[in-house]
């Protein structure tokens, strides 16, 4: 399917892609039984279902390539008629009407794009980057103490001409995350670890924080202090009432304290005063994505423990947890089969974890991309797993070999960043990688997911650098 008439099939609600649904394992691919589970479970709820493909030729998909590998963020515009992403070491838009590329907003001192972000009017777009500056090691009897520095800033563009307006460098600190407030003004970015006491020089406590800055001169006004970890997931309420931050640790186990790497939280302040309100624990592995409901009442957290959790806002309680992204037999097989041809040994993974997560523009779905590439709607009430969609040519996958970060105890854990290219390009981006002759990186492997502003439009990010659009009915 072409660009140009793309929006207008969007609007007459033409179906893209095929769903299945069912609660737990995923079942056979079966139209008509995804169908009648999809009713019977709407009988149990009287609530009306939030929108989600139907049966559809998967040829009237959009795919198109914008980037050589991995594609760590994206962003809508608010009017609907552009998509930000990054990477290549770069920030490009997209006009959605014609698929051109409008914009390529290169990056500043060699360093890579994490995150991308629009403002709610439209006019600015942000980028921040991040890049490792200083790698050390130290003995202290029995072990071995290694630092890594890294430096970073954002990059505020026109976003209309792409012209730079300025520079937003937090002592030379790294940047992962962005996020503005719904009224745009103030921009949120996720940061850390940073050193306690600048000038130390050996075992340096740190800690991974959000810093808050004005956007009518650009002005830093707030830090909010989280863990030891780097703060690499940001989200804020609809009703700008609340600011959510998720820990993660960055370079196969680095950034945080000893005590802390097996406890991971999500932090929520106070946006209009800093304090802390709430720290909800429950993860123990890095936070990938977080998002609240469109009334501001849920907070959805997903993490690399392959779990997603929903709380409550206002009692600070976890709600439900779900867990149940398992791969169907069927699925597993035809993977198995595959890899097997080629290599003889790479066996099919057991679950798949959620990189990116969005509600729902009515609030009754959680919306996941999976590390698998496949995309996950859950009951946002119940936590139940209600559908499950496959973009075009399902499943991706290439049996060079997976990327591993370094010193990870479970052979099985996803990496630590958005998965790397099966190559590393440029300068040494900090991720420490090494090989294992394991479930293959596949190059469609979904790093970042956006939700269109209408909620009808889906882009999906892979590691093969091409975008998918996928249009919910």
């Amino acid at each position: 399917m072409k660009f140009g008439n793309f929006r207008s099939n969007l609007l007459m609600g033409s179906v893209m892609l095929a769903i299945f649904a069912g609660g737990g394992h995923m079942k056979a691919p079966i139209a008509n039984r995804a169908f009648a589970q999809n009713g019977a479970a709407k009988a149990q709820d009287s609530r009306p279902s939030a929108p989600l493909p139907a049966e559809p030729p998967a040829k009237n998909a959009v795919v198109f390539s914008r980037h050589d590998d991995f594609i760590p963020s994206m962003a809508f515009s608010p009017d609907g008629k552009r998509l930000a992403s990054a990477g290549d070491n770069s920030v490009k838009v997209t006009d959605l009407e014609t698929g051109k590329e409008l914009l390529k907003l290169k990056n500043s001192r060699g360093m890579h794009f994490f995150s991308v972000a629009y403002s709610p009017d439209g006019r600015t777009l942000v980028g921040a980057q991040s890049m490792l500056k200083e790698k050390s090691s130290r003995r202290t009897g029995d072990t071995t103490i290694t630092t890594l520095v890294y430096h970073g800033e954002v990059l505020v563009w026109d976003a209309q001409t792409g012209q730079v307006k300025t520079r937003l460098n937090d002592d030379d600190g790294p940047a992962w995350a962005l996020a503005f407030s719904p009224d745009g003004k103030w921009l949120s970015i996720g940061a850390g670890p940073r050193p306690e006491d600048e000038d130390c020089k050996n075992d340096c406590p740190a800690f991974g924080e959000i810093t808050l800055w004005e956007t009518g001169d650009w002005k830093p006004i707030r830090r909010l202090r989280a863990s030891s970890a780097a703060i690499r997931a940001i989200a804020i309420s609809p009703d700008g009432q609340l600011i959510a931050g998720g820990s993660c640790l960055i370079d196969g186990g680095r950034g945080a304290s000893v005590e802390e790497e097996s406890r991971f939280e999500v932090f929520l302040w106070d946006a209009q005063s800093g304090d802390l309100k709430q720290k909800l624990p429950g993860h123990i592995k890095s936070i990938t994505s977080l998002a609240f409901s469109p009334d501001s009442r849920l907070l959805a957290s997903a993490g690399y423990d392959r779990n997603l959790k929903i709380w409550d806002c206002r009692t600070y309680e976890l709600k439900k947890t779900a867990s149940d992204m398992m791969l169907s037999v069927e699925e597993m097989q035809t993977i198995a089969d595959a890899t097997t041809a080629k290599s003889g040994k790479n066996p099919a993974p057991p679950v798949s974890w959620l990189n990116a997560i969005s509600f729902s523009r009515d609030g009754k779905q959680v919306i996941g991309g999976s590390g698998d590439s496949i995309i996950r709607f859950y009951d946002s009430e119940s936590a139940k797993l209600v559908g499950v969609l496959k973009p075009p040519g399902w499943p991706f996958f290439n049996s060079f070999a997976m990327i591993y970060p370094t010193g990870s105890a479970d052979s099985a854990a996803p990496p630590v960043h958005s998965p790397p290219p099966p190559f590393i390009r440029g300068p040494d981006v900090g991720l420490l990688l090494r090989m294992r002759s394991r479930w293959p990186f596949h190059s469609g492997s979904l790093n970042s997911m956006a939700l269109s502003p209408d909620g009808r439009t889906l882009a999906v990010g892979n590691s093969d650098g091409k975008i998918r659009l996928l249009v919910l009915k």
